[in-house]
């Protein structure tokens, strides 16, 4: 009786402190910077300096990364009241078990993190949220809903109004994860963003105004497969003439490495293959493709036109995003685009997801979970994710996408990844320029 009295207590305080977090208008606003920090001969952080490059960029959030020394916790507690004097919040940024080694001194042990985080807010109000890195792919074996549960709790016991928000990638913001973390989490920050159509996306299913990504077929990542595993959305085409048929779409997917072999993108007539393509490297920019399918129609009344994402050898950690739009046909009449999903046919074996089907509709605006969206500062991790040229001017066009999807009420705010901060640096010259163009009042939400 007396465990079950201490489990009781440890459940309703749980509940208690995770229904005094703050509202999250709260978590809005945010023009912000992260890691980079410029570092002294004795490797200690050059705080002065950080704080000179900030006010420049006229941010009001920077998120510190506890990981490249062991006195960055110590490094931290210097910075906060020189940041507070320059009206900079700040966020605590920890590494997962997948990133070795841990953040120290408290390691993995992100319950205790929460809990020293809030009782260090107590000292420095100006310290109003932490993030963990590549949350998603760590959620399987450690942060699970239950253990972020009590990690919020603990951390919101001491400090309510402490924000958490994990770093996630837009490929891992699905509606699993909205219905698993939505009221544990206090937000997210989404990582580099291709396009617009992702940062629109990730709002939508954020927002309850879509409940996937319609048009597209995935592959999670840290999730084994076996060879012929697959996805496919399917429907009837009607054959008006077999002279000349073709198919026109446009797609990319997300993959830039050059691991070749495992994933296939595939168009199926009458389950025969007549396109395909590796996922492996590619243009990050959408692709218009034409195939020729008079072969496969001849003499046919009716065909079955699939889109298929296919593993020939099995995987271990190898996860694909692949988006469709803009279905058009010659010869055929298709019965729907890419963007009407309820109309589609889906058929599956394996760990693979699918934007298609009548399980994707349209949402009822029931909850927000805000996001902040990071892209890249720097010229190696903006060339891996988006290509060259890994230019300063690219690079400012990104930072441009981002703010104005701010602006429009798609976003919450805009994080750098990694901003140069040498004195000479073209790139921060450039994100310097589009920073400072945002007004001092942070944009309205959109309704």
């Amino acid at each position: 009786m007396k465990k079950l009295i201490l489990t009781l207590t440890a459940l309703v305080l749980t509940a208690g402190a995770l229904a005094q977090t703050p509202k999250r208008d709260a978590v809005h606003g945010i023009l912000g910077d992260y890691n980079a920090e410029p570092r002294l001969a004795d490797k200690r952080v050059d705080i002065d300096f950080l704080l000179a490059r900030l006010k420049e960029l006229r941010v009001n959030t920077y998120l510190w990364l506890v990981w490249h020394q062991p006195t960055d916790w110590e490094d931290l507690q210097r910075f906060l009241p020189k940041a507070a004097e320059a009206g900079i919040d700040v966020w605590v940024y920890l590494v997962p078990p997948s990133e070795p080694p841990p953040s120290a001194p408290f390691g993995l042990d992100f319950a205790r993190w929460g809990e020293e985080i809030a009782k260090l807010s107590q000292q420095h109000p100006n310290l109003k949220g932490w993030s963990i890195d590549d949350f998603y792919a760590n959620t399987a074996k450690l942060l699970t809903p239950a253990y972020v549960r009590t990690m919020q709790a603990r951390a919101k016991a001491i400090n309510p109004r402490l924000a958490f928000l994990p770093l996630m990638y837009y490929g891992e913001i699905t509606r699993k994860f909205v219905d698993d973390y939505r009221d544990i989490v206090d937000g997210v920050v989404a990582a580099y963003p291709n396009d617009r159509d992702e940062i629109t996306a990730a709002w939508e299913i954020l927002n309850d105004v879509r409940t996937a990504n319609a048009g597209e077929l995935s592959y999670p990542w840290s999730t084994p497969s076996r060879t012929g595993d697959f996805i496919q959305a399917a429907q009837t085409a009607v054959v008006q003439t077999a002279a000349r048929a073709k198919v026109r779409f446009r797609e990319k997917d997300d993959f830039r490495g050059p691991t070749a072999g495992y994933h296939f993108k595939q168009l199926l007539v009458d389950d025969a293959v007549v396109w395909e393509q590796d996922v492996a490297g590619g243009d990050p920019a959408w692709q218009n493709v034409e195939v020729d399918v008079t072969d496969a129609v001849r003499g046919k009344e009716n065909v079955t036109l699939a889109f298929r994402l296919f593993d020939k050898k099995g995987v271990s950690n190898f996860g694909v995003r692949w988006q469709l739009r803009d279905l058009r046909a010659e010869g055929l009449r298709v019965a729907a685009d890419f963007r009407e999903p309820k109309k589609w046919t889906v058929r599956s074996r394996g760990a693979f997801q699918s934007g298609f089907d009548a399980n994707s509709q349209e949402g009822k605006r029931r909850f927000h979970v805000p996001f902040i969206v990071m892209t890249s500062g720097e010229r190696g991790e903006f060339k891996m994710r988006h290509g060259e040229p890994a230019s300063p001017e690219r690079i400012a066009e990104w930072v441009r996408m981002s703010l104005r999807a701010w602006r429009e009420g798609q976003c919450d705010g805009v994080v750098m990844y990694c901003l140069e901060k040498s004195r000479r640096s073209a790139v921060f010259d450039a994100v310097r320029k589009e920073y400072n163009t945002v007004p001092g009042q942070p944009p309205p939400q959109t309704k």
